[in-house]
């Protein structure tokens, strides 16, 4: 995949990762950066392979369908020999009356078939046959032995009438097929890229959120502890001693929860990836150096018509309204062409008698068929892929209304997305100026350690808030370029 983002730099590299060593991440955890999580989805993930294997599927079966008109199919057919006897009471040879006859056959037969479509729906074969066969019956109260050798090529054309091409229909329709695959390939793909974005930035953002809940519980602590103290002193009621226990406890189930979330996070990254679950993975804040170029935003404005899904509905379409033609022109008066020719040479022996076997014999014919009645099915059928075809041209059309509009509000979304970003980066960067002061002065003895915690989480709700809002930025990156194919 080509990269598109390399940009702003969220949080200090050092900072962030004395964050996610305090969240428990393992130092032998697995480094990932955002760009290879997708790298590993789309070419080495069991989903990739799908994806490409549905395309390949459409391929070969395109392919298989083409080639039918340029290679003939060839076999060569045969038999080991067949021996077989016959005894019957029976008239045989000029008998005058019924005996009981014994016949002795043996038979070896070969034949090499080439047949051959065409793109007018019609098919030529050729098929050559060789056969041998040996008799022995009696014949004038003596047993006669008749040995045949025979040569026989049959040349036969076949044309349907008054009926579409199914061969030339089939291989549209697989073309129509190839095509909507190819458009599929790059949705789907985009579809998994936006998972993989939302769980990699989920990870990152369920260990920040796993560190408030820490600080928050942490904090909740200390507040017990000083209420403790102030219960004893009689500074504050009981009342106000155990609604400081039980935010304790709500904290802490907080904590809990957070946990909980990391975890499944981390599984979910994991699954997308086909990596073991076990397996610590260190995700890092993905950069984003610059946004989309303006002469690149024109271009995506300008070539809403050559857009992925305006594409993939005419496909759809075309296939759809192929379907409703050839169902209603395949009914009512229809009729096939046939043109055969027969060559046979061979010879015949009889008790020491060679005769010629030389055949030839041709035929054309004409053969039309009219259905009466059938209940009604062929309408049914007819009037069904009608109206499957008027379904799709509605869906073609709404795709060509809206496909230029929906471009035009993701770029706008993306715009705003970017500037938003700015801004949030700003506030990360205040929260952090903000922490460094209340670091100082915590160790200056200046505050408590609850006010530090407080400072902290406001930085790390801040970094929360940049990365939910880059979630969307990247999403929307990866939605724009899955309109087009290149």
């Amino acid at each position: 995949m080509k990269r598109i983002m390399t940009g702003y730099a969220i949080v200090p590299v050092v900072l962030l990762a004395a964050l996610l060593l305090v969240a428990g991440t393992d130092i032998c955890a697995r480094e990932l950066t955002w760009e290879q999580a997708l790298r590993i989805a789309v070419d080495k993930s069991s989903r990739g392979e799908i994806i490409e294997g549905d395309l390949e599927v459409a391929e070969q079966n395109y392919f298989a369908e083409k080639i039918n008109f340029f290679v003939p199919e060839i076999s060569i057919n045969g038999n080991a020999p067949v021996y077989n006897v016959s005894e019957s009471f029976r008239f045989f040879g000029g008998l005058n009356e019924k005996q009981l006859i014994r016949t002795t056959d043996r038979d070896f037969k070969a034949n090499i078939q080439l047949n051959q479509s065409l793109f007018t729906g019609g098919n030529l074969s050729v098929v050559g046959n060789l056969w041998n066969r040996r008799s022995e019956y009696p014949l004038s109260g003596i047993d006669v032995t008749e040995v045949s050798n025979q040569g026989v090529f049959d040349f036969t054309f076949q044309q349907p009438l008054l009926k579409p091409s199914e061969p030339k229909n089939n291989l549209r329709n697989r073309q129509d097929e190839l095509e909507i695959a190819r458009f599929t390939r790059v949705q789907e793909l985009a579809k998994l890229k936006k998972e993989v974005t939302d769980a990699y930035l989920g990870v990152l953002q369920s260990e920040i959120q796993l560190q408030i809940a820490e600080d928050k519980a942490e904090s909740a602590r200390l507040k017990v502890d000083i209420d403790s103290v102030k219960f004893l002193d009689g500074v504050i009621s009981e009342e106000d001693w155990l609604l400081s226990r039980s935010s304790r406890l709500d904290a802490q189930l907080a904590l809990y929860d957070s946990q909980n979330s990391n975890q499944e996070k981390e599984h979910e990254l994991a699954l997308l990836l086909d990596f073991d679950i076990t397996e610590e993975i260190t995700p890092s804040v993905p950069e984003v150096t610059e946004h989309i170029e303006e002469t690149r935003k024109t271009a995506f404005i300008n070539n809403w018509e050559e857009s992925i899904p305006i594409k993939k509905a005419w496909h759809e379409y075309r296939k759809a309204k192929r379907l409703a033609d050839y169902t209603a022109s395949s009914h009512g008066l229809t009729g096939t062409f046939e043109a055969s020719y027969s060559l046979g040479r061979g010879d015949v022996e009889v008790e020491g008698i060679t005769e010629d076997n030389d055949t030839d014999s041709w035929q054309l014919a004409v053969n039309f068929r009219l259905p009466l009645w059938d209940g009604g099915s062929t309408g049914a059928s007819i009037k069904a892929a009608r109206i499957t075809a008027q379904k799709s041209e509605i869906e073609y059309q709404r795709a060509r209304k809206s496909a230029r509009a929906e471009i035009v509000a993701l770029i706008n979304q993306l715009d705003i997305s970017d500037r938003k970003l700015r801004v949030l980066q700003q506030q990360v960067d205040i929260a952090r100026d903000k922490l460094d002061i209340a670091q100082f002065r915590l160790d200056d003895g200046q505050i408590s350690t609850i006010e530090f915690l407080e400072g902290k989480v406001f930085y790390l709700e801040a970094q929360n808030n940049y990365l939910e809002e880059l979630r969307n930025y990247l999403d929307g990156r990866i939605e724009i370029e899955s309109k087009y194919i290149s």
